[in-house]
């Protein structure tokens, strides 16, 4: 029989750029057979959106070379494609691991949404050095008990 107090709280924190299967690594060994509830908050970067604001700003066909206005709508679909294959390859993980996931996406201006997933009182955060100095980063981690910052090599795929 297991005890709440035994559950461990783990936010996972990962970018478009992460390397998820290092960080997934780091959180599996933080774990160690304990139960553990996992929330991943993807943290989208919104340069794409001020990308999209600018008036000249085109897409590049890499076949045609057609050139198309890049919209606010193109930026959203970039970031929803990103963080789809991020929460695909992290539910494959977990699932290998039996842990249960819970996957959360924000942008870095989303103040209100990210003070409500930093409310909770956590054991441990987990974030790329990436986020290091960002205000998203302080935000996040005021609630937990640890902060692991993992340094990833930018030539990551």
């Amino acid at each position: 029989m297991t005890d709440a107090n035994d559950i461990r709280r783990i936010m996972l924190a990962v970018t478009e750029t992460s390397p998820l299967d290092k960080l997934w690594q780091l959180l599996v060994e933080q774990v160690a057979g304990a139960q553990a509830e996992v929330v991943t908050v993807f943290v989208s970067d919104d340069t794409w959106y001020r990308v999209a604001s600018l008036p000249f700003s085109v897409e590049i066909s890499r076949i045609s070379g057609a050139r198309v206005a890049f919209t606010r709508r193109r930026a959203e679909q970039l970031g929803e494609d990103a963080a789809g294959r991020a929460r695909q390859r992290l539910e494959q993980l977990a699932a290998e691991a039996g842990l249960a996931l819970v996957f959360e996406m924000l942008t870095t201006t989303e103040t209100g949404r990210l003070q409500k997933l930093a409310a909770l009182e956590r054991d441990l955060l987990i974030a790329p050095s990436a986020l290091k100095g960002l205000p998203v980063l302080s935000e996040l981690a005021g609630r937990h008990r640890r902060v692991l910052l993992v340094e990833v090599d930018d030539q990551s795929p």
